[in-house]
């Protein structure tokens, strides 16, 4: 229930600025300030933290002007301004005449002295927006991800970590090490060895994310349950970690994708071609870049270890080999990481690779770079990907009908309010009304059509009103809004009933 209380509060602030946040919320909420920072972690994937652009502040029309001065960023126009403060002050601008001052800059760039001054420091860290990228996460999903990340995070510090692997072929623990440069050595008929690498400062961490990687991915394949132990150092001490079955159990969950020796053979060809294509066509990979996948994906009663992941902006697209039919993989295992794969993208987008038919799972079977971009670009075309202020609001008014002048001073921080929404309400479907915010107008026609005759009920619209946007200051000014679009007559039977009950 904390988690849900946490993703809540998340939820809530999206579209407000990380100054705006307060950090003490989740560690008051946790009662500890360790347990609230792994939570948060586990929550990153969802909620980022994106620098506003200038045409959210100044209007698409305004920025595309700055951007014929060549005032792209909120470092172009700072140092616009510093020239100006050289070439016109000696370089320096009293306190007393910075008003005046940046008025002065502004005005040939058609722009506010205000405006200025907040676009100087958009992209400072305060400033920030908090933006969910897809859906909400559930607290189960979190909590499953939290005790597999907790596992990883303690193997990163190991020097070394003995796993026993019934049923695992000595072939695909050496494939699986040698993808991760992981030094490996069999200590028994089904027992390997792996070591950790101390860096320079006397810390197993650096290396010890490739080491946790390679001990998940031999855990995941193994036929029957693993066990093991790792030899761990924190804060200096060694200390053994037991990986019992109560560790295993939720490294384990019942449905797992990962890749096999074909597997991975298969994901190198396809690193192989993704590398030709960005040298042969001169960045036709569409923006999209290609780095080793070292975390897995984990929901409740799933997880998928992918190979790769590719991003581009806020997107990430994690690729999960999949056994081909012709590798043998038409049995249990198949079926079982399509059903992983299934689950897993309810919370994060994935692609397999190989052939998924019969699944809802998007996948490119073959090597083919060409295609996988393709494919890319089809799963992120309908995911929300970080929504910009008036993009939060767009969602929010129509799935609501209205919000709130609060709100919107919240998410855009303050200003002309009708103009800054003028993007929303150009079309005509919504509208700003004084005193009340965004409204759809199909919500005012509703409570427009509850209106009959020459005479108006002004409690029973008001109580309608209420039904829709609670009862307060909001509700007075909705009320007052749809009867100046008509006459309002009172009922002859008792006039002066009629007009107390109005005020």
């Amino acid at each position: 229930p904390k988690v849900e209380l946490a993703t809540g509060y998340l939820d809530g602030m999206v579209g407000r600025r990380r100054g705006d946040l307060s950090p003490d919320v989740v560690i008051e909420l946790f009662g500890d300030p360790k347990l609230a920072r792994c939570v948060l972690a586990c929550l990153a994937d969802s909620y980022r933290y994106r620098t506003p652009t200038i045409a959210e502040i100044v209007g698409e029309e305004t920025a595309l002007a700055l951007a014929g001065w060549e005032l792209l960023t909120p470092t172009d126009l700072r140092a616009h301004v510093y020239r100006s403060a050289n070439s016109e002050s000696g370089g320096f601008v009293a306190p007393e005449r910075r008003s005046a001052f940046l008025a002065e800059v502004a005005g040939p760039l058609g722009l506010t002295g205000d405006q200025v001054e907040s676009l100087l420091h958009l992209d400072a860290e305060r400033n920030a927006l908090l933006i969910r990228v897809g859906p909400r996460p559930r607290g189960e999903d979190v909590v499953a991800r939290y005790n597999v990340m907790l596992a990883l995070s303690v193997l990163r510090h190991a020097s070394e970590v003995t796993l026993e692997l019934p049923g695992l072929d000595r072939s695909t623990i050496e494939t699986v090490c040698s993808r991760l440069e992981v030094p490996a050595r069999h200590v028994g008929a089904e027992a390997v060895r792996l070591a950790g690498r101390q860096s320079s400062l006397g810390g197993w961490g650096q290396f010890g994310a490739r080491v946790a990687r390679c001990a998940i991915h031999l855990i995941l394949l193994a036929p029957r349950a693993p066990s093991g132990r790792a030899l761990v150092h924190l804060n200096g001490q060694p200390l053994a970690f037991a990986l019992d079955g109560f560790v295993v159990g939720a490294l384990r969950p019942p449905l797992r994708a990962v890749a096999g020796a074909e597997g991975v053979v298969r994901s190198a060809l396809l690193s192989d071609g993704v590398t030709a294509l960005r040298r042969k066509s001169g960045g036709g990979s569409n923006g999209w870049t290609m780095r080793r996948a070292l975390e897995p994906l984990v929901v409740e009663g799933a997880i998928a270890l992918p190979e790769w992941l590719f991003t581009r902006d806020q997107d990430a697209v994690a690729v999960v080999p999949v056994a081909s039919p012709a590798a043998g993989g038409e049995g249990t295992d198949r079926r079982q990481a399509l059903a992983a794969l299934e689950r897993v993208r309810t919370a994060r987008p994935v692609l397999a690779l190989g052939e998924a038919a019969g699944s809802a799972v998007p996948a490119v079977d073959g090597e083919d770079a060409v295609a996988l971009v393709a494919r890319l670009e089809e799963i992120v075309a309908g995911r929300d990907s970080g929504r910009t202020p008036l993009g939060l609001l767009t969602d929010e008014v129509l799935s609501v009908g209205w919000v709130s002048t609060d709100r919107l001073g919240d998410v855009l921080g303050g200003g002309d309010l009708p103009d800054r929404v003028r993007p929303i309400t150009v079309e005509g479907e919504t509208v700003f009304v004084p005193g009340v915010g965004l409204c759809r107008v199909s919500l005012l026609d509703d409570l427009l059509d509850q209106l009959s005759g020459d005479a108006v009920d002004v409690a029973a619209l008001r109580r309608a009103v209420a039904d829709r946007v609670g009862v307060g200051a909001t509700a007075d000014a909705l009320t007052l809004h749809l009867l100046g679009r008509h006459a309002v007559l009172a009922a002859p039977s008792d006039e002066g009933a009629a007009v107390d009950r109005a005020a």
